[in-house]
């Protein structure tokens, strides 16, 4: 839940920096890329919870814990990446 708060957080600052009021989901590309991102983590994230508990009550609580880290950060990388520029992801 603070992961979800902390991109609510980046979609905030980028409307101000944007100047973007709610409820406008278009303007600026980089608040696009912040935005969509955002939804997109937001969107996946009950399926993550579901799974999560589920592998917590019948598996080991453990490896659960760790895989739940484990999602955690690579959707923080793919928040990054997704936020940067596209010319800023791409290898030459």
């Amino acid at each position: 839940v603070l992961f979800l708060a902390y991109l609510v957080l980046q979609v905030i600052y980028a409307r101000r920096k944007y100047k973007i009021s709610p409820p406008e989901t278009t303007g600026h590309p980089e608040f696009e890329r912040i935005f969509r991102a955002q939804a997109n983590c937001s969107e996946y994230f009950p399926i993550f919870i579901s799974l999560l508990w589920v592998a917590g009550i019948f598996f080991h609580q453990g490896v659960a814990a760790v895989c739940g880290l484990l999602y955690l950060y690579t959707r923080f990388r793919y928040f990054q990446g997704y936020a940067a520029a596209a010319q800023e992801r791409l290898v030459p």
